[in-house]
């Protein structure tokens, strides 16, 4: 029996050095805690900058025009109508509103706005469902203050239910500075009937156990209409993708790379809530520890790592195209059902793991063994289908 977590009764540091100003009632906004915390809300504000480095960034690119294989990989998926990479959390509710991707539910609202907290606790577990047009966003805020502190700034408290749910079932400890952006940026599911939000770790954080949970669960996001394989939809697993690494093994945290220190007018130390690239932020964000560097050199070392990923990463996509071209012919061809069941069932595994790095937020930087080790598998699956049907 995995112990269970014991870390939620702890959740809760300061991580402003300034006093606490104490919680208020409700939603507060963002913007009224302007007059108490000016520089916060400031940086917070930078959120809406658009930028890009050379392999991400915020500034909304189409997907599917740079990868074009793309439209093969998600046939039959809304992801293969509309994928633009994201902007900054600033937008995340404006986008979500405007997407030409298909929304299930409310749910869909769940990490976009603390809006759909109140909604949860006006209708239950109703809401989830909700027709997402016909739920009122007039009054909801995007991504702000209350996500990660409530009304409580300077304090980390978790909001989101699905990642208290999912703790429950997880062993080990996680230290706040990631628990707080693992309550969006991890991989979830709807649930097909409540269409409430699933985290499929409870068993593990490895692409392997979540695999191996969709498949004792018969789950699968669609039915890819080429292949006929039932494929899984990864989201952006940057919380589980991070677990293992080196930074993680030696206690760095999302918010000491993400969140930087930066001076306030009266000279006090404050964390920056501008979420960006450390790349934009190097000399505050990485030159601290990585001393032998300069911002030139350390860039260039972050950027090599990414850039072998993706060279990786665009093969094996091609290789899947043509797994997915074999499995559309394999029955013209004479292959036998019993081998064709079995090559489906690889082109969801290999497509699972390429697809766990594709969409994972920081190009193969935050854990890049294990994006190649993903990448290596992947591949081995493809190859393993093609044999088959050839």
């Amino acid at each position: 029996m995995k112990k269970r977590l014991l870390l939620l009764s702890a959740i809760g540091i300061a991580i402003l050095s300034t006093a606490c100003s104490g919680s208020k009632e409700g939603i507060i906004s963002a913007s009224e805690w302007e007059e108490e915390h000016p520089e916060i809300y400031a940086s917070y504000l930078e959120n809406s900058e658009m930028e890009e480095t050379t392999y991400g960034g915020s500034v909304p690119i189409d997907y599917l025009e740079k990868y074009p294989y793309l439209k093969v990989l998600y046939e039959g998926n809304s992801f293969s109508v509309e994928y633009l990479r994201a902007r900054g959390h600033t937008y995340a509710l404006e986008d979500i509103i405007h997407t030409e991707r298909s929304k299930p539910g409310a749910s869909c609202l769940s990490c976009k706005t603390s809006g759909f907290l109140e909604l949860v606790e006006e209708h239950g577990e109703e809401a989830h469902a909700m027709v997402f047009e016909d739920v009122d966003k007039s009054e909801m805020e995007t991504i702000s203050c209350y996500d990660c502190h409530k009304n409580e700034p300077g304090v980390i408290t978790i909001t989101r239910e699905h990642l208290s749910t999912a703790l429950e079932g997880i062993g080990g400890e996680f230290k706040d500075g990631d628990l707080v952006c693992a309550q969006c940026h991890v991989e979830y599911y709807l649930d097909p009937d409540t269409k409430e939000v699933i985290m499929p770790s409870v068993n593990g954080l490895t692409p392997a156990e979540m695999m191996a949970y969709y498949d004792e669960a018969d789950y699968s996001d669609w039915v890819h209409p080429s292949s006929g394989a039932e494929l899984l939809k990864v989201q952006h697993p940057e919380w589980e993708t991070y677990q293992g690494s080196i930074h993680n093994n030696m206690g760095v945290t999302c918010i000491t790379c993400h969140m930087p220190d930066m001076e306030g007018a009266d000279g006090e130390t404050l964390p920056a809530h501008q979420w960006t690239s450390p790349l934009k932020t190097i000399e505050a964000s990485c030159l601290g520890c990585h001393q032998d560097f300069t911002a030139e050199s350390l860039t260039k070392r972050v950027e090599d790592l990414q850039g072998a990923v993706e060279e990786k990463m665009n093969e094996t996509a091609l290789l899947i195209v043509d797994l997915i071209d074999a499995l559309k012919n394999a029955e013209s061809n004479g292959i036998s059902e019993d081998k064709i069941v079995e090559a489906r069932q690889l082109h969801r595994e290999a497509q699972w793991y390429w697809d766990f790095v594709f969409v994972e937020n920081s190009e193969g930087f935050h854990n890049n063994a294990k994006a190649h080790e993903l990448l290596d598998l992947s591949r081995s699956l493809t190859e393993e289908a093609l044999s088959i049907l050839n």
